[in-house]
């Protein structure tokens, strides 16, 4: 029957089979376009929260640099150009995927936000990145894979965005790689059709088909965006994103450990001397501590010469730590020594010589700060004043006011706006020298609402909770607070309309509380432009903001 020859009528039912077939072949089934959906928002998810990291660490490398600004400056000025260009290559991937799905639905912004295709809020900006929170469920076209085929592959010379963006990746990966070093090329993301050989080079291209005929199926860009729908390709560019933010992460965490690594480089070991005072009073015993930065050997010791003089050993204890006493008259007076250290890079001994100097001078004073090497505008600075000829002294400030609070503790508070204030001390009349304190703002405190666990919050408790609390975190001071005088909350409407309510105060208003008592389960609030004020009376607006979304 195979060999007879078949009637027209016959073609025509097998014809169509074949297109049925085909149709079946094509066909991408509900379950599997819902799990899509599931997939992507997790990853949104996590680049939100991964932004969130990367901005913590940013901000503590940043404290770091205005501690030590001449050690850090090198590696913060390094941080700030891999934010720029991460930064850069996000707004590039999220302004990219926007412009695939409004061209496919062929909707406007405005469109998308009316038919819920953007989520509240529709986009985000934190610290300059953008960020499209595309509902990828509201995508009339999500199993569309010729019209995305056509954005990202072009034309069949393969002209489209998706060979522009692999150029992109590759320059944002070699930038990484370049920070922490052809080593960790392995533990990157990023990864498209382009190998790296030594140091910042490029090498061969992975042949994903070398059977092909067509160079293009051989590419990186063919085998993740040809034929694939349009969910798809949503949630790729999302992956990237997400492995863009990782690859940031892993750089400015490498930077920040490098500025304390350096110091242990084999080339810089070298014995230091940490003293509790360089200035003691006759009678007082001099004492310091003498140890090597990279210390690996628990057990050393030292042959330490005092003016000149015989050398004598000092031991370590069980940490390493050299004490050096001396009890010498008044005067200048000079030591030297040498500490014995396996050195990891020759795996010999070394000696790593130190010397260093002190004065013993008749009585004096000492001014010291009891919390910090700098003083806050805008409320009380506990500081500590000792010394002086029979322990009698005078102390005056400029550029504030210093009241008395115990035997040589006192208060100072700022006066005005300097840039630093002195603390002058004199003891019968004679001076006894100062200290220089830095002037800095009371840090911001941080925005919170009760009962908010991961963002997400119940009617009853985020009802419960009534008010935005301002929280100082990890700072030393007692009783300095912040109060919320006002904050704005965006929301969006059944009818899809966008709105704001701003508040006076830290309490919700009435007509916030009908607003909570109507909202569904998955709609999002979010608090922002939140002002506080602290202790020196001054109103400030938190950078960051709240979204919590109602479970």
């Amino acid at each position: 029957m195979s060999g007879a020859k078949e009637t027209p009528r016959q073609k025509m039912i097998g014809m169509m089979y074949l297109v049925y077939t085909a149709l079946l072949a094509m066909n991408v089934s509900k379950d599997i376009l819902d799990a899509f959906d599931t997939v992507n928002a997790g990853v949104q998810e996590t680049n939100i929260t991964l932004m969130q990291q990367i901005s913590q660490r940013y901000t503590s490398f940043e404290e770091q640099y205005s501690l030590d600004a001449e050690k850090v400056g090198p590696y913060w000025q390094e941080a700030q150009q891999l934010r720029d260009k991460s930064t850069e290559m996000i707004n590039y991937l999220e302004a990219m995927k926007w412009d695939l799905v409004s061209k496919i639905e062929e909707m406007d912004y405005a469109d998308a936000l009316e038919h819920g295709l953007l989520k509240d809020p529709d986009t985000i900006q934190y610290n300059g990145r953008l960020i499209y929170n595309i509902n990828t469920s509201k995508i009339k076209s999500r199993d569309n894979y010729n019209k995305p085929t056509a954005y990202m592959m072009g034309d069949p010379e393969g002209n489209g965005r998706a060979f522009e963006l692999k150029e992109k990746i590759d320059e944002y990966r070699r930038e990484i790689v370049r920070i922490m070093g052809v080593e960790h090329i392995h533990e990157l993301g990023l990864i498209t059709d382009t190998q790296y050989t030594e140091g910042d080079s490029i090498g061969t291209k992975i042949d994903y088909a070398p059977d092909a005929s067509d160079e293009l199926q051989k590419g990186w860009e063919y085998r993740n965006f040809h034929h694939t729908v349009l969910i798809a390709d949503v949630t790729l560019l999302n992956k990237i994103i997400s492995e863009v933010e990782t690859a940031e992460l892993n750089a400015v965490t490498h930077l920040a450990q490098a500025i304390h690594a350096e110091d242990f480089t084999f080339d810089e070991v070298g014995a230091k001397v940490f003293a509790e005072s360089s200035y003691i009073m006759s009678g007082q015993t001099y004492r310091a501590q003498a140890m090597v930065t990279a210390w690996q050997n628990t057990q050393t010791s030292a042959m330490v010469s005092l003016d000149g003089g015989a050398a004598k050993e000092f031991h370590s204890d069980s940490q390493g730590v050299i004490h050096l006493d001396f009890n010498v008259g008044v005067g200048t007076h000079r030591y030297s020594g040498v500490i014995p250290m396996l050195n990891p890079k020759t795996n010999e001994i070394e000696d790593y010589p130190f010397e260093n100097t002190f004065t013993v001078a008749p009585p004096a004073v000492s001014v010291s700060a009891t919390k910090m090497n700098v003083v806050y505008a805008g409320i009380d600075n506990p500081i500590a004043i000792g010394g002086g000829v029979g322990g009698e002294i005078s102390a005056t400030a400029t550029g504030a006011t210093l009241t008395k609070t115990g035997n040589g503790t006192y208060n100072l508070r700022v006066v005005g706006n300097p840039s630093e204030v002195v603390v002058n001390v004199s003891s019968q009349g004679s001076s006894m020298g100062g200290m220089k304190f830095r002037v800095k703002e009371l840090p911001k405190p941080t925005a919170k609402i009760d009962n908010v666990v991961d963002g997400k919050v119940t009617k009853s408790a985020l009802l419960a909770a009534n008010m935005v609390r301002a929280e100082m975190k990890d700072f030393d001071f007692d009783g300095v607070h912040y109060d919320v005088v006002g904050f704005t909350v965006k929301y969006r409407t059944k009818a899809g309309t966008v709105k704001e309510e701003k508040v006076n105060g830290s309490k919700f208003s009435e007509t916030l509380k009908s607003v909570f008592n109507s909202a569904n389960v998955g709609d999002i609030f979010v608090f922002t432009a939140i002002r506080v004020k602290g202790n020196d009376n001054k109103e400030k607006v938190l950078d960051s903001q709240i979204a919590v979304e109602i479970k």
